[in-house]
């Protein structure tokens, strides 16, 4: 799943559309009546909330797209002798004039929100303080995750409502570097702890709000990241073996930790 950095970087590559007339806009899970009311309206802004994209128009109804585990979201390849047409029509093709057209596929979050309905969309009202905003508000984070009951907490971190933008490959790198373990319960953090993980996950997001492959590890070769998909291997601190596990619903979501590092706790 693309995190809020991902996110915040697809917004800025779509950055060309705003101020540009819209003349063509399909979107199969759409109804015709919003995809054909679209065109000649014009893109007045396009924002990265969390996870989720957002492009306005000037008639102040909002595309809202969310990726998940799938989805994607490109520019389409100018047409050459080699072209062949797609077997398939995209989910969506919009396109603005003296621009490229943006593609999606398998967008699993995919809708017209009405004047006001964004504001009041559950899933986006809910959202909390978006990680990748350097004036994200700590104290409304850490409010919001004491609200949540306790849980372990890289469960907890992934919870959007609590706060925006951190997704697995967060969770493991920021718990690791505040040498917290993955499995240690929400209620046995402290607030300072607490807030030591969410400035770590903060700036390294925005430390990747750029081209290029996303980096938690400075390092001028081998792996980019600290522990994240690295099961087995040792971890680059002590030597120990990073270790893999489920946690979370079922069929949960991939940890990884070092045992040596993290010993605040372990997975039972």
């Amino acid at each position: 799943m693309p995190e809020g950095d991902s996110i915040w970087n697809l917004a800025a590559k779509l950055q060309p559309l705003v101020g540009r007339e819209v003349v063509a806009f399909t979107a199969r899970k759409l109804p015709a009546a919003d995809t054909k009311s679209l065109v000649g309206r014009t893109v007045t802004k396009v924002e990265a909330r969390g996870k989720n994209l957002l492009i306005r128009f000037d008639d102040e109804r909002v595309l809202h797209v969310h990726l998940r585990m799938e989805g994607r979201l490109f520019a389409e390849r100018p047409r050459s002798a080699f072209y062949r047409p797609r077997t398939t029509e995209p989910d969506l093709r919009l396109a603005v004039r003296g621009v490229r057209a943006i593609v999606g596929t398998k967008l699993p979050v995919l809708r017209v929100l009405r004047p006001k309905q964004a504001a009041r969309a559950d899933d986006l009202a809910s959202l909390g303080p978006d990680l990748c905003d350097p004036s994200w508000d700590a104290a409304e984070a850490l409010r919001r995750f004491r609200a949540l009951g306790d849980r372990a907490i890289a469960d907890a971190l992934l919870v959007q409502r609590a706060a925006a933008g951190i997704g697995n490959v967060y969770k493991s790198e920021v718990c690791f570097l505040e040498r917290v373990a993955p499995a240690a319960m929400l209620s046995a953090v402290s607030d300072d702890v607490l807030l030591a993980l969410l400035r770590r996950a903060s700036a390294l997001l925005r430390q990747n709000l750029r081209p290029g492959p996303r980096t938690t590890r400075a390092a001028l070769r081998g792996p980019r990241l600290w522990v994240y998909n690295r099961a087995h291997r040792p971890c680059f601190e002590c030597g120990t073996p990073i270790q893999r596990f489920m946690q979370g619903p079922s069929p949960g979501r991939s940890t990884y930790w070092c045992p040596r590092c993290q010993p605040l706790a372990s997975p039972a």
